[in-house]
């Protein structure tokens, strides 16, 4: 057990991109395609920046989906954590702060890991990791001296 890396949950992430193409389907079928709107330039008009969300929303998931990067690596010298885009690693010496704690995101509440050292703060969602939030802190608990 050298190296760990905690990667995003594909089973998680594919819902999502499911609910947003019915959307744009369903949303596009319905407003271009049914007699009951066929008149109305105004929806189809607001319908076109509501699928360009959706299809925003789409693009950014299957990215998370296709990309194999670690979001969480947990060595014995060193934890990185991949906060949007960007690496950051601490080494376990320097770390002042390790925490994991529930933050209210919209109606949900979501799981945070922030560390702290002297001169560095990251912050990584690891809601939809595919490790739940007990299994990465006995990870945690086993790799820091």
């Amino acid at each position: 057990m050298e190296k760990i890396e905690i990667k995003y949950d594909k089973k998680k992430l594919l819902p999502i991109i499911i609910f947003f193409a019915a959307c744009i389907i369903g949303s596009t079928y319905f407003i271009f395609f049914t007699d009951k709107f066929a008149t109305n330039q105004n929806i189809k008009f607001l319908i076109i920046p509501v699928n360009l969300f959706a299809l925003y929303m789409i693009f950014t998931q299957m990215k998370r989906l296709l990309d194999n990067s670690s979001i969480v690596t947990l060595t014995k010298n060193y934890i990185e954590i991949n906060e949007d885009g960007k690496p950051l690693t601490f080494s376990w010496t320097e770390i002042k702060e390790l925490r994991i704690e529930k933050r209210q995101s919209g109606k949900s509440e979501v799981d945070i890991l922030s560390i702290k050292s002297d001169t560095r703060t990251g912050e990584v969602n690891i809601s939809p990791l595919d490790k739940n939030v007990d299994d990465i802190r006995g990870l945690i608990r086993n790799y820091r001296p």
